[in-house]
Parts: C-alpha cells; structure tokens; sequence
C-alpha cells in the first residue's frame, strides 16, 4: 500500500504532509460514489459538468438487471456491479488502496464532486479577505494544491489509472451482455465502456476547472491590495539599494501568491494518459516536455519557461524606460510594482499555453442534480416538490416567544449559505426544514437517543407508505427527507444562539468559527456498536455540532452526493474548543485550537488539584 504520510511535499504544501499525522486515513482513490454517479448518467442524468449529448446512448431500466446478474468471468460467479465496487478497493483487491492523511483525503473527497472548497461566504465571514488572517488564507489555497499533488504522484496515478481500467473491462463485458439482447431486438448497441471514459473526463474537468477558478480567483482578491500597497508605500529612506520592512513583508506576501498560483496552474491537473478509450486533446502552444503527465517533469518545464519569459517581459520594460530617459530607484514602489506584473503577465501567457482559455463555469455544482432533479420531477407530477431535513426540538425551558425569536434567527442563519456555489440560487427555495417538537412526543430535554428512534420509525413509516402505493400527497411528510441525518436543537445549541457562552474564547481565533450551532444527529449509529470505523473517526459518538449556515451547502450536499457522512465529518470537528464542525480546516487553524485546549486543560487539571489539596484529599 502507497503511503502518502512519508511524501516530501514543497514549500507550499509542506505544512498539509506533515498535518497528515495528525489522522491519516485509507483511501480508495477513485471515489466510491462514482459508480452509483455514473449508473444514474447512463439512465439518462447530465454529466457532472451538467450537459449531456444527444449522442451518447442511455440504458433502459429493463437493462439494468445484467449489471447484478452473476457472471462466470467474475470471481465465483461476482455480479459485474460486484466486480466494479470491489476494483475501488476491498480485501479482495487492496492493492491500489493508499494511506494519506484525513485532511488531504477529506478535501480530496469535497473537490471529486465539484464542491467548492470554501464558499465565498465562509471566506468572508472568517476574515480571509483581511491582512491579518493572510497566513490562514494562504493554507485553504495551498491545500488544494496539496490535493493534486497528491493525485499526481506516481504511484498515485498508475494507481487510479488501473482502477478506471479493470473497470473499464468490466463494463465492456456489460456492453456484450446488453448489446446480444439489442441485437435479438433490432436495437442499435451501447458502449458503457466508452461512456465510461467520457463520463470520468468530464468528472476531472468539472473537478480541475473548479479548484483552479477558486484558487486563482481568491489569489487574485488577496493580491491586488498588495499590489496597491507596494505601489504607494514610501520608504523613509529610498536609493540605498535596500527595502524596508514593509517593502519586505508585502513581497514576502506576493511572492507567497505566485508560488502557490504557480503549483496550481501546472499541479491542477489529472492527465488521462493510459486510460481505455481515451484520446488526449491536442497540446497548446508551449514546449511539448510542458504536457507530460509526470507532475515534476511538467512543473520543471513549466516553471523554467516562466522565468524565461519573465526575464524577457522586464528586459522590454526596463529598455523602454532607458529610452524614454525614466529611471526608477531599484527600491521604489513603482519599481517593485513593476516586477510583480512583469511576472504575472509572464504567468497569465504561459498558463493559457498550458490551460487553454477556457473559463467555462458549470452551472450547478454535481450534487445538486438529485434535489433539483427531485424539484422538476415533482412540479411535472404536480407532488411535493420539497427536499429537505427533519429538526427536532429537545430544549423546553424557553418561553413561546423566546422560542419563536430563536426559530426566526435559526433559520435565517441556516438558510443564509450558497454564496460562490454554482446553482444554489435555484435549489435554495425547495430546501426546508421540518420541525419535529419532542416535547409533544414526550421526549425527555436532550435526550438524543429518543430523538433517533423517532426519526428511524418516522423514515421507516414513509418507507412502508410507499411500498404501499401512498401517493405524495396522501404521506403525512411535506418533504423529501434526507435519511442519512436530521437536525436537532438541544440547550447547548439554544444557547449559542441566544448567550456569547460559545463565543470565540480567544481574539486570535476566527470569528466564522465561533457562530451558533445545532446538533447533527446520525440516524444509523449504535450506541452500543459504536462507530463503524473508529480508528478513521476517533471519539465519534453518532452526533455532532455543526455551524448553521454550513448545514445546506456542507452536511446535506456532503449526503446528497454520497461522499461522506456524519462520521466522515467529525475528525474536522473534533479539536474546536467546542468541537463544532465549521467547514474545512487547515494546520494554522487547528493548531491554535489544540494550543488553547491544552491550556484549558492544563488549568483544569490545576484547579483540580488545589481543590483536592483543599479538601485533604
């Protein structure tokens, strides 16, 4: 097995390998959620990217049973479906598996579905966007660099690059077994397999395309006050060859940008070399070592033909100026200024020639497609047209207005979220909340574990209503809910919303960090059986607290497109000095959440012994 935890990483994603101690994590490369994505485009879905050509051929539902029918070719007789999943990785085949740490696997996981890494409005609630939190901001772009290289090293590569080819092979024995029964009807054949290829290229573009924009576009936000700075700072004493302190600090900042800009222009990228069925697109206009599928080869090439260029660009600019009889102190703003756009023009030139032009956005992140298919669906068959998630009540002592004043801000909160993310304009007014009030139950204040058990013979009853031939209209649910999770609002939660007792207990700390929160409730779990796999998700126990704004664009896409559950998120959560789960993290923000607890602790544990002593014990 590949373990990524011994890697080297660069002096951009240095601080994400070696966060990998903190929890590492096996992953299966190729996401397991992809076969049941690419089952539901060849029943007729769009690809990620949302488009579907007319030429590409759909299976009929009727077709369907010969992905589950045993087949001699597998082993013992394993249904082709069986076949598929097991490549991902299992005990029978584990050779491809890869042992990387939880904060690169988990972000990995996010951007496979085309989900922004951080939503614009996150970025702004945190201060991301301000001087002070530039170090933290430079860590969320750097770890997505991090993600790539990852998916670019080596072993890494020929790694996912088998799985899609055993893959490959088992659907072409799919294609002989529908295309005999085509062929005894008159009906034109299919390729799975071939449709297999285009279905996991558009995968990669919607994947690299979103991760490049994000990173690029939060790198061009953060540069352009720098420029500005640099640009206007006056030294207090200029033309002795030497940059002052500030001078220093801004290019400090810059040159940070344009390393990481620069690893994500040539490391954002899944070559498809080697894969069945596919032929690579013609090269741009740069040296043809540029395009090799070797992340190193292509980063050297990369980087030797920017610096040519650069160095090209400022020997045009400065005999300009020595024409034109203008000199500038070496140490000016307006010299330093000018440096810095001689490389990023450098840097926009050489990555249309390795990137294309092409600036397409998608126009709904892949995992809206279910709930928003679910909305057309419904308005066509004139049924509920609501998706969305049960929340239970579980604090009783407030009175009905207080109650009422907190739902109003609860709701606002939680449906204050899509900001940067690609469709979420359209889905937001069919997602709804549907309250459960556990007082009327009789369930006792914060009793999580009866709460479950309401909510499992609540799902279980639709369930049953729909075996039954209940249409929509006639089930007691007004929505379509999620069954993976619900919501609830304990004391804990009430209070964070209504009190500052879970506010931000140091000023280093984000402020996004630190807002209020309700309890996400994992229907599935076993207090007795515990977590399923507990050495991935250390001190989950079937619940956590997550940041209200994040429960639509974060927890319930996370469940939509099936790439993780509760117990996925925790480890996110577990080191917030309330353990709350507030989006992605990177090592700078953890690390002073691990340093305040250890402090806490550290008092605690005095305090405990001075009462001790106190009282002879």
């Amino acid at each position: 097995m590949y373990s990524h935890l011994r890697a080297t990483g660069s002096s951009v994603t240095g601080v994400h390998i070696e966060a990998q101690e903190d929890l590492s994590i096996v992953d299966r490369i190729l996401e397991p959620q992809t076969i049941p994505h690419f089952m539901e485009f060849m029943l007729g879905q769009p690809l990620p990217d949302g488009t579907r050509p007319s030429s590409i051929g759909t299976l009929s539902p009727d077709e369907l049973p010969f992905v589950q029918q045993s087949q001699p070719s597998g082993p013992d007789g394993e249904s082709i479906m069986n076949c598929v999943m097991s490549r991902i990785g299992s005990l029978e085949d584990g050779s491809r598996l890869c042992l990387v740490g939880k904060n690169i696997q988990f972000l990995k996981s996010r951007l496979w579905e085309g989900i922004t890494p951080l939503s614009d409005q996150r970025w702004q609630e945190n201060g991301l966007h301000l001087s002070e939190n530039f170090h933290v901001a430079c860590q969320h772009l750097s770890a997505v660099v991090a993600v790539f290289e990852y998916l670019n090293t080596n072993q890494v590569r020929n790694n996912l690059r088998q799985t899609f080819n055993l893959i490959y092979e088992h659907w072409e024995t799919l294609d002989t077994l529908v295309n005999r029964k085509r062929a005894e009807k008159g009906e034109e054949p299919i390729s799975v397999a071939n449709n297999w290829t285009i279905y996991i290229a558009n995968s990669y573009k919607v994947m690299t395309q979103n991760a490049h924009s994000w990173v690029t576009r939060h790198i061009d936000a953060l540069r352009a006050p720098l420029l500005q700075g640099i640009l206007n700072h006056q030294p207090l004493v200029e033309g002795n060859g030497v940059a002052d302190e500030t001078q220093w600090d801004i290019m400090d900042r810059l040159h940070m940008l344009l390393e990481i800009s620069v690893r994500a222009d040539y490391g954002i990228m899944m070559p498809m070399n080697g894969y069945k069925g596919y032929t690579a697109p013609k090269n741009g206009s740069g040296p043809a070592e540029m395009y090799v599928a070797d992340l190193t080869k292509r980063g050297e090439v990369y980087s030797s033909r920017l610096k040519s260029l650069s160095h090209q660009i400022m020997y045009q600019r400065i005999l300009g100026g020595a024409a034109s009889g203008r000199r500038r102190s070496e140490t000016s703003g307006e010299s330093y200024h000018a440096s810095a756009m001689d490389q990023l023009q450098a840097q926009n030139q050489v990555r249309r020639e390795l990137r294309g032009d092409s600036h397409d956005s998608i126009s709904q992140e892949p995992w809206m497609t279910y709930p928003w298919g679910v909305v057309r669906r419904a308005e066509k068959k004139n049924e509920l047209k609501n998706c969305g998630l049960a929340i239970y009540r579980l604090t009783y002592e407030q009175s009905e207005s207080e109650w009422t004043e907190f739902v109003k801000k609860l709701e606002a909160h939680i449906s204050d979220w899509g900001s940067g993310q690609s469709g979420s304009d359209l889905l937001k007014p069919h997602l709804k909340l549907h309250w459960v009030d556990g007082k009327e139950l009789g369930l006792a204040e914060d009793d999580i574990q009866a709460a479950r058990e309401h909510f499992n013979k609540l799902m279980d009853d639709k369930n049953n209503d729909k075996e039954g031939g209940i249409n929509d209209s006639q089930r007691k649910l007004p929505l379509k809910l999620q069954s993976n999770a619900f919501l609830a609002v304990d004391s804990a939660s009430f209070a964070s919303y209504t009190t500052d007792i879970y506010g931000a207990p140091a000023s280093e700390f984000l402020p996004g960090d630190f807002a209020g929160f309700v309890l996400a409730i994992d229907p599935h779990f076993g207090p007795e059986q515990g977590a399923g796999r507990p050495d991935e998700s250390p001190g989950y126990i079937g619940h956590m607290r997550i940041v209200g704004c994040l429960v639509w664009g974060e927890m319930y896409a996370f469940l939509e497109a099936q790439s993780a559950l509760l117990e996925d998120m925790w480890p996110l959560a577990m080191y917030h000095p309330y353990q709350v789960y507030v989006g992605p993290t990177v090592p700078l923000q953890v690390f002073k959440w691990r340093a305040h607890n250890a402090i806490r602790w550290n008092v605690l544990r005095e305090a405990l012994q001075l009462a001790k002593r106190a009282l002879g014990l």
